[in-house]
């Protein structure tokens, strides 16, 4: 009788070591928060100031799906208003899988919207996505909606092969001037909308 309890008891402690290895792995794989978030706002955004692009970036009904392998996702956004246009070059390195879609989105940070413009993967709006799980693509968002970049209301994801649309692996958002009140009142508006 004591060997069943024994072997029991065992399992039951593998199991919980095996289920807090696991947590530990997903909590180390998170970056620190000033890591994942751009602060650069739109005013300097759109005059070529590089941006870090991270999955912790991504929306947050997103980044709950990311596992531990995107913990070296990461990439660059360069944009630069010309105009009534938006040049961009964006740069990616260490993703699970390669680039598959890529957009500018509205929506305010932690929401996503409609696509706003297509980067690449959409067929007849846009051209394929580089290759590979490193590299590059630049290109022109002719007459950008720039009054929505910048107010805030743009998020840029990169979808891939093993993250596609909706998720995305690594995300920009872009703030704009006094973009956080407006976060606040957008969330509080949905939170009642979902209340009633």
């Amino acid at each position: 009788m004591k060997l069943p309890k024994l072997i029991a008891v065992g399992g039951l402690a593998l199991l919980v070591s095996v289920g807090s290895a696991s947590f530990a792995q997903k909590k180390a794989a998170k970056a620190p928060a000033d890591q994942q978030t751009n602060k650069i706002t739109a005013e300097r955004a759109l005059t070529g100031v590089p941006m870090p692009m991270t999955p912790g970036q991504l929306p947050d009904q997103f980044t709950t799906q990311l596992r531990n392998d995107v913990a070296n996702s990461k990439g660059t956004a360069i944009l630069k208003q010309v105009g009534n246009d938006i040049e961009y070059t964006f740069k990616w390195e260490n993703l699970t899988s390669p680039v598959t879609q890529a957009h500018f989105h509205y929506g305010p940070k932690a929401h996503v919207a409609s696509r706003a413009f297509s980067i690449c993967g959409v067929v007849g709006e846009s051209p394929e996505c580089p290759s590979g799980t490193s590299n590059s693509i630049t290109g022109v968002w002719k007459n950008a909606d720039i009054a929505a970049v910048k107010d805030g209301d743009i998020i840029i994801a990169f979808h891939t092969q093993k993250y596609p649309a909706p998720i995305g692996e690594i995300a920009v958002y872009i703030p704009g001037e006094g973009s956080q009140g407006k976060e606040a009142a957008y969330s509080h508006m949905l939170s009642h909308s979902h209340s009633r």
